[in-house]
């Protein structure tokens, strides 16, 4: 339970908290790319092939915030020669070559460090109540709008936006 009391220190406590969890993501996938024999931006546009599947070299650049060119290519080389992906050519258009996962060995390998993980984590949000977890799920939403927001801005040489708009928080209590 926190020892917290009054809504400033609250917010100050959680923004605290935040940050050290984006920094230990940051560590825990670093670690997990060592244990690979990759790095960490391996690591990102592995976990974005998981996600969407296939696509091109430019498509992924833009997805991990690498430069196209000689860093993605760079990137696939690693990550073809260590097992992790493959290069095709896309069938409806044969100029593109695709990018995909390969599911086996190595990356089954990389998802069986991940596993205990996510049962950890899951076992986590578990003991949360179907209303916290849509407190949770509320914040977790505007908070990764927030960033993808700020993250857009910053790469355009913007000014940073607002905080997203939405509905009212969900109570944390009736």
């Amino acid at each position: 339970m926190s020892t917290e009391t009054g809504h400033p220190a609250l917010v100050a406590a959680l923004y605290e908290e935040q940050r050290l969890a984006a920094n230990r993501a940051v560590l825990f996938h670093t670690a997990m790319a060592t244990r690979a024999g990759i790095n960490i931006t391996d690591v990102s546009c592995l976990g974005v092939l998981d996600k969407e599947g296939a696509m091109t070299a430019g498509e992924l650049a833009r997805r991990v915030g690498v430069s196209r060119g000689g860093a993605i290519t760079a990137v696939l080389d690693r990550l073809e020669r260590a097992g992790f992906l493959r290069r095709r050519r896309d069938a409806a258009d044969r100029r593109k070559v695709m990018v995909e996962l390969v599911r086996e060995d190595a990356y089954q390998a990389l998802q069986g460090t991940l596993d205990a993980f996510s049962r950890s984590y899951r076992e986590l949000i578990e003991r949360y109540t179907e209303q916290e977890l849509r407190l949770l799920l509320d914040f977790s939403r505007r908070a990764n709008e927030l960033v993808e927001g700020q993250t857009t801005a910053l790469l355009a040489n913007e000014p940073a936006p607002a905080a997203p708009a939405g509905s009212e928080p969900v109570p944390a209590s009736s």
